[in-house]
C-alpha cells in the first residue's frame, strides 16, 4: 500500500533553487546598473555636442535625425 503523504524533496533540490534564484536576481540588477551607466554616458555625449555614428544623417533631407557636424 503507497503512503499517502508525499517525501518531501531532498534538500539539495531546495538549496538548488534558492542559488539558482540569487544568481537571477544578481544578473538582473548587474544588467540593470549597466544599462543606466550607458545610458548616462550616452546624455553626457549629446550634452557635450558628440554626435553617435548612428544618429547622423544618411541623406540631406533625412529627417529625425541630428544635423551633421560641422
Amino acid at each position: 500500500m503507497p503512503n499517502a503523504s508525499p517525501t518531501p524533496p531532498p534538500r539539495n533540490a531546495r538549496k538548488a533553487l534558492v542559488l539558482a534564484g540569487a544568481m537571477i536576481a544578481v544578473l538582473i540588477v548587474v544588467i540593470f546598473i549597466g544599462m543606466n551607466a550607458q545610458h548616462a554616458k550616452d546624455m553626457q555625449d549629446k550634452q557635450a555636442g558628440q554626435i553617435k555614428p548612428q544618429d547622423l544623417p544618411l541623406t540631406e533631407k533625412d529627417l529625425g535625425r541630428a544635423p551633421p557636424a560641422k
